[in-house]
């Protein structure tokens, strides 16, 4: 009944890259990514959209994420949402869920791969982290942020790794400061609690250490979704900065999503 919106891993990365696997790698990206299990989640839960999707979704993990200093959340969600991200799915996911049922309506920048979830399409912005946006993928995410609607994001891009000898993100992107700036949205700067599995961080450090370009822990991601059954998060809540201190403060706009990336981190020490 939800047959059409299965996914399939191997014509994905065809159409993105032009490429077609080998049927071997194929069947192994396929393990790696869970594809049976996220087609039965999809031929189970399908029919959703939206919130309704995700609250099916973290039900169906046994999942629960909740706000830490929830009365710091501004009233009116016209803002821009900005997390670390430590686990590369669940947070995704936990965060959008707490904010639509916060606020009612979210949207959420994501990387475009992503938007071939099709009940989760109402939800997130597809942003091509590969390569040149698209013109419709840019026009819509203008009518979004010049919307009312709260928008999230993970400015890093990518999910945490080792990096000076700690688990964190790479340095966030700038683009949030802009936008926040341009369409006077105030940032509510974020911290996820949670890290994924010890193999997980050490696959990649050994991919480092021999030289090997490709990024083997991005098909583990979906793995490390599937670790997170049955366990409790939290989402540390910042106070809001306004746009207008973020306008008139001096400094580039690199330098202020340094700053916010830092008040991130700072907000895993508070009790």
């Amino acid at each position: 009944m939800t047959k059409g919106i299965e996914i399939d891993v191997a014509r994905i990365i065809a159409e993105k890259s032009g490429k077609r696997l080998p049927a071997w790698l194929a069947r192994l990206v396929q393990r790696l990514i869970h594809e049976d299990e996220i087609n039965h989640i999809l031929r189970s839960y399908g029919h959703l959209q939206g919130d309704e999707f995700l609250t099916a979704l973290l039900d169906y993990f046994g999942t629960t994420v909740t706000w830490r200093h929830a009365e710091r959340l501004p009233e009116d969600g016209r803002a821009i949402f900005v997390s670390n991200h430590p686990l590369g799915a669940i947070d995704g996911i936990g965060i959008t869920h707490l904010l639509a049922q916060r606020y009612g309506e979210v949207q959420y920048l994501v990387n475009d791969m992503l938007y071939y979830l099709q009940p989760l399409q109402s939800v997130f912005l597809p942003v091509n982290t590969y390569g040149k946006q698209k013109k419709e993928s840019i026009e819509r995410i203008q009518e979004v942020l010049a919307s009312e609607v709260p928008v999230g994001s993970f400015p890093a891009g990518w999910c945490s790794r080792y990096r000076d000898g700690k688990v964190q993100d790479q340095d966030w992107k700038q683009s949030f400061i802009n936008m926040a700036i341009t369409h006077q949205r105030d940032v509510v700067p974020l911290h996820f609690v949670g890290r994924n599995s010890r193999h997980f961080y050490l696959i990649d450090r050994v991919r480092k250490a021999l030289g090997i370009k490709f990024d083997l822990c991005t098909a583990l991601l979906p793995d490390e979704m599937f670790r997170a059954k049955g366990k409790h998060f939290e989402v540390i809540v910042g106070t809001p900065i306004r746009w207008q201190d973020l306008a008139s403060e001096a400094g580039r706009a690199q330098d202020k999503a340094a700053r916010i990336r830092a008040i991130s981190y700072q907000l895993a020490d508070e009790s």
